[in-house]
């Protein structure tokens, strides 16, 4: 198999770690190296890793799966050095970047939603007017004697004639019936 070692050591560990891998692999960088290695060199290298760890010590195994591919074997000494993947993050923050406290304050999207799919289905019902689909149906390019967005405001406006206040018709607009009656009123 083909692994890239990655080391990530301080002091006196960069001189103890660049001596194992030196002796089982290329080094392809400062701090990286690639190989061609059995299962059991692996493992023996593994073992002498860790024989010779500190706390600086942070050497991170990956094998090569395909071109753009890799997978992370095993890490050896210090995780914090690597993410999750085995790699070496470049910058780092100890700052609250999302601020999720002030900037995810959607009070009203559930609001937001409802409207919008209203505005959705009075566009769409403009779209169903005969004109439109006509026009679409014989598939010319000709100009709209009635834009389908001006129809739907005209059949938004004439559900909202009907109520006083803002609360009736909101009502009326869940009663699926009472919609589908006015729909045919108009």
């Amino acid at each position: 198999m083909i692994v890239t070692i990655v080391s990530q050591c301080e002091k006196k560990a960069i001189f103890r770690t660049r001596r194992i891998l030196d002796a089982f692999a290329n080094r392809i960088g400062e701090r990286t190296w690639q190989t061609v290695i059995t299962e059991e060199g692996l493992q023996s290298l593994r073992t002498q890793l860790r024989r010779t760890a500190t706390k600086n010590t942070a050497v991170a195994c990956h094998v090569v799966r395909s071109r753009k591919q890799s997978e992370l074997l095993w890490i050896v000494g210090n995780r914090h050095k690597f993410n999750e993947q085995g790699f070496v993050p470049v910058n780092s923050t100890t700052r609250n970047l999302i601020h999720a406290e002030w900037e995810n304050d959607w009070f009203y999207l559930p609001a937001i939603k409802a409207l919008t799919a209203v505005a959705a289905l009075f566009h769409d019902l403009g779209k169903a007017s005969v004109a439109f689909q006509t026009k679409l149906h014989q598939n010319q390019k000709i100009a709209d004697a009635y834009r389908h967005e001006w129809v739907s405001i005209v059949l938004l406006g004439q559900w909202f004639s009907h109520y006083e206040c803002d609360r009736s018709w909101l009502e009326a607009f869940s009663d699926v019936e009472k919609f589908e009656s006015f729909l045919k009123d108009v």
